[in-house]
């Protein structure tokens, strides 16, 4: 992150040591959903605000720790907007992780919306759900392909853009590592070396007024190195317990993505579908190759906003909360599942994080939400969450029936 703030700091630097200062002195403050600072015609900033809380329940499972009941999920404060007419920028930090408080800080290019260019530190492009902001999940949670398989953000560089009358989108970058939805022991030791990335997605009908006109299908991958050592893909379980093993790779991480997006009116239908590839050269006891290690994730998922407003990504309440009206009610349901294995023959041998034949564990997932949008500013979203894990095709004893409840109080501008 040292890189991205130098970035910025450069780069203000720059603009206000132009003939730009003298327009800091037009100050104009208004506030349209969110505070807004316009210095003339130089700079434009938004304030940014998102907090939510959550309430859980979680199964009492033999040999994991007890979890908070409640937990302060995230609270952050950013800035966002444009300079002059050709710069976009974005700088939000997470108020309650000291160590390593930045999320997103980049400035790209906006003159031309069929080719731009993003700098700084921000999401790798994989994953529908994963790019998602926070605030607009329509659960509490991502599902766990998004939130394990995906690789988050990094520092990096992209150019992206839409064409053919937007019908096409794509995103293509490369960035430092591979991302921070990594193994806790990567942000310390050796991470993943240059990651290379790409996303493109097709809306077929999008320029013609029809029932399918919000559909979206697309395909993504990266390519990384990944260092030597227990540094495979890790997977955790919907209450935050270690699901997979953490395997010793060395050589290639290989992702790649499907999705697809149909919002007809007050419903969306959504899926994705990842599946990452580490290798294993040199990792096994006596130093020999080993197969490569896979994980699998995807998950399908239906809302319908019950009040009768257009699905968006940021849902808008036609008679809002306490001011003529009730709000906006959405009800939504999800499957999905997670899987982790390393193909070869069955030779007993799958308890070391160095066998060759990894033993297959799965957890199958489903969810059930209601989410109450009181305003642009306040949703509520209770969701009931039913777990199944396998292992070897085998139901896990004691794991077959797993319920969480959890509520979620949300503000943010």
């Amino acid at each position: 992150m040292r890189y991205a703030s130098f970035a910025f700091g450069v780069v203000f630097a720059m603009l206000l040591s132009t003939d730009a200062a003298p327009a800091i002195a037009q100050v104009k403050m208004t506030f349209d959903k969110r505070p807004t600072i316009e210095f003339g015609n130089f700079l434009t900033t938004e304030i940014r605000f998102k907090s939510q809380v959550d309430f859980r329940e979680f199964p009492d499972e033999p040999e994991t720790p007890s979890k908070p009941v409640v937990e302060l999920r995230r609270t952050r404060l950013g800035v966002e907007g444009r300079l002059f007419k050709a710069f976009e920028y974005q700088l939000e930090g997470e108020l309650s992780d000291s160590s390593g408080p930045w999320r997103d800080a980049y400035i790209q290019t906006r003159a031309f919306r069929v080719l731009q260019v993003r700098a700084g530190h921000f999401k790798i492009p994989f994953s529908l759900e994963q790019l998602t902001g926070a605030m607009d999940l329509d659960f509490n949670y991502r599902s766990l392909a998004a939130a394990f398989l995906a690789p988050g953000r990094d520092v990096g560089l992209m150019a992206f853009g839409r064409i053919i009358n937007e019908t096409l989108r794509y995103q293509v970058g490369v960035f430092k590592h591979g991302g921070d939805n990594v193994r806790e022991s990567e942000r310390t030791e050796a991470q993943a070396d240059r990651t290379y990335a790409g996303r493109l997605v097709v809306r077929p009908w999008n320029a013609v007024d029809n029932l399918f006109r919000t559909f979206a299908a697309g395909v993504a991958f990266t390519s990384g190195v990944l260092p030597a050592g227990p540094n495979g893909v890790r997977g955790q379980t919907v209450p935050g317990d270690a699901f997979f093993q953490h395997l010793f790779v060395n050589g290639h991480r290989r992702r790649i993505g499907s999705e697809f997006q149909w919002r007809p009116g007050p419903v969306q239908l959504q899926g994705e579908y990842i599946e990452t590839r580490d290798q294993r050269f040199g990792q096994g006891i006596d130093n020999q190759d080993l197969p490569n290690a896979y994980a699998r994730g995807w998950y399908a998922s239906g809302t319908w906003l019950l009040t009768g407003e257009q699905k968006k990504d940021s849902v808008e309440p036609e008679r809002p909360f306490l001011r003529g009206g009730f709000g906006a009610i959405e009800i939504g349901g999800r499957y999905e599942r997670l899987a982790a294995w390393s193909p070869g023959a069955n030779d007993g041998s799958f308890s070391s994080p160095r066998a060759p034949w990894v033993m297959p564990r799965s957890d199958d997932v489903w969810t059930a939400g209601v989410n109450w949008y009181w305003n642009d500013y306040v949703k509520l979203q209770a969701n009931i969450i039913h777990e199944r894990r396998t292992e070897d095709g085998r139901v896990i004893a004691g794991q077959e029936d797993l319920w969480s409840r959890t509520f979620r109080v949300q503000l943010g501008f």
